[in-house]
């Protein structure tokens, strides 16, 4: 078989628990922000990854936000893609989360419960 229809029968078996899955965390999301345990402020999150604050992290797919992150303070700074320090803010953000022991969910745009590109759920 060749690996592109492996690929595409493994999904069809997943893509039912990935959704399941994501709509538990998105309404999680939602009930954390309630009571303030959660934001989609990307400059929030950047500090809060920095903390190790950060239990959840989604990140919508295919997004990128140029800029550059301060790793000793996460604070942000916006800058064009086409200056060569600088990176994207979304996949810096989630290298904290991942370093802080966080979990990295990808989610297509349609799926995002925010508008900033990510959203994040705390532990504390």
């Amino acid at each position: 078989m060749p690996i592109e229809e492996l690929s595409q029968r493994a999904w069809q078996l997943v893509e039912p628990l990935y959704l399941e899955r994501l709509a538990g965390l998105v309404d999680t999301f939602g009930a954390s922000e309630a009571r303030g345990q959660a934001e989609g402020d990307l400059a929030g999150v950047a500090r809060a990854a920095r903390e190790g604050r950060v239990a959840t992290l989604l990140v919508e797919a295919e997004r990128h936000i140029p800029g550059r992150m301060d790793g000793a303070t996460g604070r942000i700074e916006f800058d064009e893609l086409a200056n060569p320090e600088v990176d994207d803010l979304l996949d810096d953000v989630a290298e904290l989360v991942m370093k802080g022991c966080g979990e990295v969910v990808v989610v297509p745009a349609e799926r995002m419960p925010t508008r900033s590109g990510l959203a994040a759920i705390y532990r504390y």
